[in-house]
């Protein structure tokens, strides 16, 4: 009773210092934050977008079978382009817009708005402001390279645009364009930016101009079909400013042991019986007797001593065919944002097309198989025997330079499902065949583009039929404006 007595008591005086005019001001925890750190958002959104990447769940990523390195076991729906049944346009830009870039643009409105006391803090501010308008950028390249048109101009002014039009895929390209060259002259490596709030890079500003460089070489071939000085501009300007040159440029993202910080790729690998290596991507790798298959694939899955591909999109008995490697289902394998290996690969593209990036297609090319196979632990060896043949050395394999370029891109982006489909569709090469189960939908061809949400067509109407109309139709056969052949 005491005890009461002295709470009501201490209760009454603070009521009397505060003549009691706003009880609600005592609730407030004055030590709290209110609003999440612009930090934290990033963080929130690098989490996000890693997950976008990552995940094999049939639910949000289908980009593995569409590129037809991996096929399903059980649910054969999406390998045969059922982009409908799951709303995936639905995943895809709810992850996109609501988990990425809503974060990364609070974050630097946040940071806009916030007073500096010097030219240290000021310079902090100026790289934390690069860094996440960097990663807006490759957040709405990711949407165009999806969609095509998609929401941009009005996007995030909900009072003012509750119902945003969907903007012009080169137009919001271009723009992007010009926003990332504002971003790369901003960044300067003299000062600090985010720290350990950075789960990329650790806030190393020198890596993220380096990234930004990567970024701008591959938008900048994204355009070669479509404006070719533009594209020879951008590429030359990205190399001589910087693109990634080493492993260590890498953009990885960590994770780890804990079930809440694992890779996403544990539940659908370990947790399942239900992906296996597509049949095609199997025999293309045998007929070479590649040194990543003990890497890529599961040795304990082969079938008579051989690595065995499932036939693509078709139900089958999962352990009658060869599965993933075990280096995917660590818990800990880092996911990877951009790298190395890619930029090779890039960089054979541009230097075959004539511009200036320090070496020819055929360089550039042994580069990349190399980087490839060293990321993936074949031995040096190993590596040296396969860039001597004569069916892969860039001088003696088939196909034209393109096809020869996009053929080891093609395997060098293994278990990076967005970006091998994405390349796939730019480069034209391989040949992939649509499985004759395939949607009526899919028009017995390959997905070249995701259709929109199904919620758009009811909640944002008139301005899905202004896009679906600008772009040619709703249609997952319908290319994205950089597909020209």
């Amino acid at each position: 009773m005491k005890i009461i007595k002295t709470i009501f008591f201490a209760g009454a005086v603070l009521c009397a210092v505060a003549s009691c005019d706003n009880l609600d001001d005592m609730n407030k925890n004055e030590k709290a934050y209110e609003t999440a750190l612009p930090s934290a958002l990033m963080t929130s959104a690098q989490v996000n977008y890693a997950y976008f990447l990552t995940n094999a769940s049939v639910n949000s990523n289908n980009f593995r079978a569409y590129a037809q390195h991996w096929s399903t076991a059980t649910y054969t729906d999406e390998a045969n382009y059922n982009q409908a049944k799951r709303n995936l346009g639905s995943s895809h830009a709810v992850l996109l817009y609501r988990d990425v870039l809503q974060d990364l643009i609070n974050a630097q409105n946040q940071i806009q708005n916030t007073k500096v006391l010097g030219p240290i803090e000021e310079g902090v501010k100026k790289n934390q402001l690069a860094i996440l308008e960097v990663q807006i950028i490759m957040a709405y390249q990711t949407l165009v390279d999806l969609f095509g048109n998609v929401a941009y101009s009005q996007a995030f002014d909900i009072k003012k645009f509750p119902l945003p039009k969907y903007d012009d895929a080169k137009t919001i390209y271009f723009d992007l364009a010009s926003r990332l060259d504002v971003a790369i002259a901003a960044l300067d490596d003299e000062n600090e930016s985010f720290g350990g709030a950075d789960l990329i890079f650790n806030g190393n500003v020198a890596k993220w101009k380096i990234l930004a460089n990567s970024v701008k070489l591959k938008m900048g071939l994204h355009l070669a079909d479509v404006d070719a000085a533009k594209a020879k501009a951008m590429v030359e300007s990205a190399f001589n400013s910087g693109v990634m040159s080493k492993e260590t440029d890498t953009a990885l993202f960590q994770y780890f042991s804990s079930n809440v910080d694992m890779n996403p790729l544990y539940d659908s690998l370990v947790s399942e019986n239900q992906i296996n290596i597509a049949e095609f991507f199997v025999n293309e790798l045998n007929g070479k007797e590649d040194p990543r298959r003990d890497f890529f694939f599961n040795p304990e899955s082969k079938i008579n001593g051989e690595y065995k591909g499932a036939p693509y999109a078709q139900q089958v008995t999962y352990a009658n065919y060869t599965n993933t490697g075990k280096r995917l289902r660590e818990k800990t394998n880092p996911g990877v944002i951009f790298d190395y290996t890619e930029t090779c690969f890039l960089l054979a593209d541009a230097a075959s097309r004539g511009f200036n990036v320090g070496a020819d297609a055929a360089t550039y090319y042994a580069k990349g198989i190399e980087a490839s196979m060293k990321f993936w632990g074949v031995a040096s060896a190993d590596i040296q025997t396969y860039l001597a043949r004569t069916d892969v050395a860039f001088a003696t394999a088939t196909g034209t330079d393109k096809q020869k370029i996009a053929y080891q891109l093609w395997i060098a982006y293994y278990n990076r499902g967005f970006e091998a489909w994405t390349e796939y569709r730019r480069l034209d090469y391989p040949i992939l065949v649509a499985p004759p189960t395939a949607v009526q939908e899919a028009d017995g061809k390959v997905p070249v583009r995701n259709i929109y949400s199904t919620s758009d067509k009811t909640l944002n109407a008139a301005n899905y039929e202004a896009a679906s109309t600008a772009i040619g139709g709703d249609l997952m056969t319908t290319k994205i404006f950089w597909d020209k052949f």
